[in-house]
């Protein structure tokens, strides 16, 4: 929700105003034992600190005059008795109709106290050139009708208070141990000023929905607004400072809080970093400090100044955002914790997101929602960033390592960007309603540059689970796609992930755990990094040539296929499975894949790495080549040790499938063993194999190599002995088709 309408809030503050006078609250506050008169004023007011008096007729015709004349004054609104509105009923209350004003000299503090046992209800007019403070446990409503004129500054309190504090010097303690919840629908723009600062503090349910002016002004530019839900801490000098640390005399309410915002509209944004639109900048600005709950149902900037919405919006549940946010969210400059404990010995971590509206800039920059929590962005609402990136991180993403945090990034929504996209989460402590920290994207992603494939990267990947990427990717404005896409998913345990969409760029990556789903990736180079689990899409128990991950020619109309498999010290744990279906041509290297996890020479080590056994198949519908690596092995494989050539090394099984014509431009090496099962050893078809004799074949010492047609040259095939060396082995050449 964007805007308020017109019909939408005279229905709601009609409600609200209605229950408000009948003493109902809808379910917020407790019903009065009093009926509750139109012209009421606070009644029965004991002076227990300072010098207060009622002047004038207080009371007649609904209007009072306080007059306090000493510092730090305490005024307690009990049921009988006091100097003050004796003739009304009891606790601090105003009618719909009632005026009260209170006055004293420059730099003198009013603290009301309701001490009547019931909620306060203010509907009426307020007017002070004090800074006023009116606290009451059992809860506060401004409603609909009221309006507070507080140039110097007012405080709404809906806990338990410390008068003994206030009386020595003016700072007022705030404990959440008893509290109630607080309610602001009426008119505040006259209050604060310059310097000033409006303090808003309740727990349980604490909703801020002030009637603006015509230019959306809630409060008077250059205030300091701070809204509290249940954060213990002190008042002083018109500054909210959160203390509630173990221990602290000052707790936070035992359970959680929402706070409501409703400020600020489409057309008049409400600036938190101004407390207004275009207003004089204050030295804080507006800060809403919730253990638990914040909503948004209005439309909040920052400036440039201040791009980021937090620290000024803190929470330790979840943000909903129904309305709009132009604004990032990124805990990473405060170690991703809130300003307050939480009643324990640590700062609380930063809770969740979860968006219905829309979070959004316009900035070159990155729009960072970076969270402890789970991120949520719902069906139709949108995260959006057209002159920048957007990344979307949630857990233990660039943040310290929280004892029992951890999230997930889950897109229904929609995400726009003009750079690069990130989904990126993790859960290490695979705690919480996402153990595992994952990622899932069903709805849009899009790339508005018109230079993506050259410029816009994305990046979807939880490090510690499961990820899901379908939907739609798109890029609009360019035909060739994006630049590079990074998938990952967790690596212990083994977390897969799963394409669901098509997705073409000029580089894709994998690595951590398992990759598969029936989407297509088009490439020019797939990279098939350090992953310990495997690629392949299964769709039959039986028939391995439709299992493939489906790889399509990018715009070069061939695929590079780089197999770097990992080593035991990079996190291999057991045999794995590679299977590919290429649309088109394709080049395969392996990179740093090794055998062994060490060998001297022309002899190898025990032990072997930890995939030894696993098995590859790559089938390409028109050529495919196998190139020499780049790099040798990271430890060590017969090719490079004996036969001093960076060849392609798989530790298992090998099935290399054309279309067209099969070329080895190297040595083919799978060897790890004198002897293994079957299915272990190498398998070559196509129409046309062409090798040579200075490429030869390294395979296991009792396995064959299958060639479907006999090859341009025979190679030299070498077999691994019980010496762990190899020797030449031609009674391993066979012609044989692939019949999976």
């Amino acid at each position: 929700m964007k805007t308020k309408t017109r019909s939408y809030l005279s229905a709601l503050r009609a409600v609200l105003a209605t229950a408000a006078v009948a003493g109902l609250g809808l379910g917020l506050l407790p019903a009065r034992a009093t009926v509750f008169g139109p012209l009421q004023l606070p009644g029965h007011g004991s002076v227990v600190n300072g010098t207060a008096t009622a002047t004038g007729s207080y009371g007649s015709g609904g209007a009072g005059h306080i007059l306090v004349t000493a510092p730090n004054t305490i005024i307690n609104w009990g049921n009988t008795g006091g100097t003050i509105g004796a003739s009304q009923p009891g606790g601090f209350n105003i009618g719909g109709s009632a005026h009260l004003t209170i006055t004293g000299a420059s730099g003198l503090s009013l603290l009301n106290v309701d001490v009547s046992g019931y909620p306060s209800q203010i509907l009426g007019m307020m007017n002070t050139n004090l800074n006023v403070f009116v606290a009451n446990a059992n809860g506060i409503t401004v409603g609909l009708g009221a309006r507070i004129v507080a140039p110097a500054g007012i405080s709404l309190i809906t806990a338990t208070v410390n008068e003994n504090q206030f009386k020595l010097n003016g700072s007022l303690p705030i404990s959440f141990a008893a509290s109630g919840p607080l309610t602001v629908l009426g008119d505040m723009h006259a209050a604060g000023g310059p310097g000033r600062s409006i303090v808003l503090a309740g727990s349980g349910a604490v909703n801020i929905s002030p009637i603006p002016n015509g230019a959306a002004h809630y409060f008077k530019p250059g205030t300091n607004v701070t809204v509290v839900g249940g954060v213990g801490g002190v008042v002083s000098a018109g500054a909210f400072t959160a203390m509630d640390s173990t221990g602290s005399p000052t707790p936070s309410a035992m359970t959680p809080t929402t706070v409501t915002l409703n400020l600020g509209t489409s057309s008049h944004p409400y600036n938190l970093s101004l407390s207004g639109p275009n207003g004089v900048q204050p030295s804080r600005g507006t800060v809403v400090l919730a253990k638990g709950n914040i909503v948004n149902d209005g439309f909040l900037s920052t400036t440039a100044t201040f791009f980021n919405a937090i620290p000024a919006l803190q929470w330790t549940g979840t943000l909903t955002n129904n309305g709009t946010i132009h604004a990032e969210l990124d805990s990473f400059s405060t170690g991703g914790r809130v300003g307050f404990f939480g009643n324990t010995s640590a700062k609380l971590a930063y809770g969740g997101l979860v968006n219905n509206g829309t979070i959004a800039t316009n900035s070159g920059n990155i729009l960072f929602v970076d969270l402890p929590g789970t991120i949520t962005n719902n069906a139709g609402a949108t995260v959006s960033n057209v002159g920048g990136s957007v990344f979307l991180r949630a857990g233990n993403v660039d943040l310290p390592l929280f004892t029992g945090v951890g999230g997930a990034v889950i897109n229904h929504g929609s995400v726009v960007s003009n750079g690069n996209v990130g989904l990126q989460a993790s859960n290490p402590n695979h705690v919480g309603p996402n153990p595992g920290g994952g990622v899932f994207s069903d709805g849009t992603i899009q790339f508005v540059s018109s230079t993506a494939h050259t410029s816009s990267d994305l990046f979807v990947g939880s490090l510690t689970g499961n990820a899901f990427l379908g939907g739609t990717v798109t890029t609009p404005h360019d035909a060739a796609g994006l630049n590079s896409v990074y998938f990952v998913s967790g690596r212990s345990p083994v977390g897969l992930f799963t394409l669901g969409t098509n997705v073409t760029a000029d580089y894709v990556a994998f690595t951590g755990g398992s990759l598969t789903g029936p989407a297509t990736v088009t490439t020019n180079t797939l990279n098939l990094d350090n992953f310990v689990g495997n690629v392949n899409h299964v769709t039959s128990p039986t028939n391995y040539l439709a299992n493939g991950f489906h790889v399509a020619n990018g715009s070069s109309g061939s695929t590079h296929v780089i197999i770097n498999m990992p080593t035991n010290g990079e996190g291999a744990i057991g045999r794995q499975a590679v299977n590919l279906n290429v649309a088109g041509n394709a080049t395969l290297t392996s990179s740093r894949t090794s055998t062994f996890v060490s060998g001297v020479g022309s002899v190898a080590k025990l032990p072997t790495e930890a995939n030894a056994g696993s098995n590859l198949l790559v089938q390409a519908s028109g050529n495919l080549t196998v190139n020499p690596s780049t790099i040798g092995p990271a430890n060590y494989a017969f090719s490079h040790g004996a036969l001093g050539t960076n060849g392609f090394v798989f530790p298992g099984g090998i099935v290399l499938m054309a279309g067209s014509t099969l070329t080895l431009n190297t040595v083919v090496d799978n060897g790890y063993a004198p002897t293994v099962v079957a299915g272990q050893g190498i398998f070559f078809q196509a129409p046309h194999i062409v090798t040579s004799a200075s490429v030869p074949v390294i395979t296991n010492g009792n396995a064959w190599v299958n060639f479907s047609t006999v090859p341009s040259t025979v190679p030299t095939i070498y077999g691994v002995t019980s010496a762990y060396t190899i020797v030449a082995n031609p009674s391993a050449y066979h012609i044989r088709s692939y019949a999976p």
